[in-house]
């Protein structure tokens, strides 16, 4: 199916699916690790987790500031014919991808107490988190790799194999949480080493896409390297931040429930920030869907067919984030449950952290859906403003601010507020960038 030339709702709905699959079944390794360790090793298992994820958060974010800003920029190079020039963009990515990810593995291994401390870990959760985070460490660049790989195989006209490879490796992750946290009995570490072994399948099957007579990524000369590397983190930063904003959210958040909330509180928080990388990756999902759609028809000049595909990108995020609400406003209790062999003190801390951080989905989709058109359309700058904003400036600022006048409700309503507020910049924004493609 032609991205030029075939029909804009069966293109969309073919990527959206094999996009959403992929997010899902990525963010089910720590949604099912959560599940597993709350159930397993109790209320501390889920309080451990809050202080892990941001241990998810670094290697999307690394993965996605060298492969979407590359993927784009290869896209729009063959669909201008520019072939040795897209496979430029793609070697250059790949080298960029490799020497980032030597350095933050390193970093990780050497000060992984300190910065599992800084993540929110403490000397009564220090124990239980490092027996999940060790694994992961040690395995840290195949958690990178399939989201990097993801990202070309999508654009190179193969996201089923995408998807086949994610839900092969989440299957085997299920499978490994159920038999070697219950059967076994080895609580955190057993979550972990089921993570790792799904992640390493994933990537396995990924590289079968190198050696198919369909693949046209080839590893070529860079041409002018400093340049290509400055527009590659350029545009893949507006996305990236998205997960780095995340990281330092958490980061905030767990100290602040650790200040002014409970060990309860912070166990339920533990599943909430499960479920909203959860939420957020489906989110991505829906933008990762319609960026290579956006990228390929903007350059070659079909701006109507752009238009289009940008429509039913927002009406996707705008439905999915009434949905994501309704559930944690009409079943706070039972989601905890669900994750946790959760004590009436974490029942009773339930509803108020459920439905006052829930809200933040009916705004957060519309903008992340946001960044990637901005980027797609080669809105750079646009793209970031919407990213930091949200993700750092306006969120980290009250996170910091409000918990001083409203305590642990002004730590749980900061993230809603600032999505809010970041809606309407978005709006303006793409209402910039639609009017100047016509």
């Amino acid at each position: 199916m032609d991205f030029l030339t075939g029909r804009t709702g069966a293109l969309y709905r073919k990527y959206l699916s094999a996009s959403l699959g992929s997010a899902l079944v990525v963010s089910i390794y720590s949604f099912v690790d959560t599940l597993a360790v709350g159930q397993s090793v109790g209320p501390m298992g889920g309080a451990a987790m809050a202080a892990i994820n941001p241990i998810y958060g670094m290697t999307t974010f690394l993965a996605i500031l060298c492969g979407i800003g590359g993927s784009i920029l290869m896209t729009n190079a063959k669909a201008r014919g520019e072939t040795e020039k897209g496979n430029a963009y793609f070697t250059m990515s790949l080298l960029l991808m490799l020497g980032i990810t030597a350095l933050a593995w390193m970093a990780f291994l050497i000060w992984n107490e300190p910065v599992l401390r800084f993540f929110g870990a403490n000397d009564e959760t220090m124990p239980y988190v490092m027996d999940y985070a060790i694994w992961i460490i040690r395995f840290f660049p195949f958690f990178i790799a399939p989201i990097f790989l993801g990202a070309f195989i999508r654009n190179d006209g193969a996201p089923g194999l995408a998807m086949a490879a994610v839900v092969s490796g989440g299957v085997l992750n299920v499978f490994g949480d159920w038999f070697l946290c219950f059967p076994m009995d080895m609580g955190m570490s057993g979550a972990a080493i089921a993570t790792v072994s799904g992640t390493l399948l994933q990537t396995a099957i990924m590289c079968t896409h190198f050696f198919r007579k369909r693949c046209t990524l080839r590893l070529v000369k860079p041409f002018s390297p400093a340049l290509a590397a400055r527009k590659i983190l350029s545009l893949g930063f507006g996305s990236s931040v998205l997960e780095l904003g995340n990281v330092v959210l958490v980061v905030l958040m767990n100290a602040q429930i650790n200040r002014f909330g409970s060990l309860a509180a912070l166990s339920v928080y533990g599943v909430v920030s499960t479920i909203s990388s959860l939420f957020q990756a489906l989110f991505c999902g829906v933008g990762q869907a319609m960026q290579p759609l956006v990228a390929s028809n903007y350059g070659a000049g079909k701006q109507e067919r752009v238009r289009t595909f940008l429509r039913l990108g927002l009406i996707t995020a705008g439905t999915l984030g009434v949905v994501f609400t309704l559930i944690g406003e009409l079943f706070p209790r039972e989601i905890t449950a669900l994750f946790i062999a959760a004590t009436p003190e974490v029942l009773d801390a339930a509803p108020q952290v459920t439905r006052l951080y829930f809200p933040v989905f009916l705004f957060m989709g519309i903008n992340i859906t946001s960044t990637y058109y901005l980027q797609s359309v080669r809105r750079g700058r646009p793209a970031l403003i919407v990213s930091v904003l949200r993700s750092v400036v306006l969120s980290g600022a009250l996170l910091l601010v409000l918990p001083e006048f409203l305590g642990l409700t002004g730590a749980l309503i900061a993230l809603p507020v600032s999505e809010l507020i970041t809606v309407a910049v978005a709006a303006g924004l793409m209402a910039r960038a639609v009017i100047n493609t016509k």
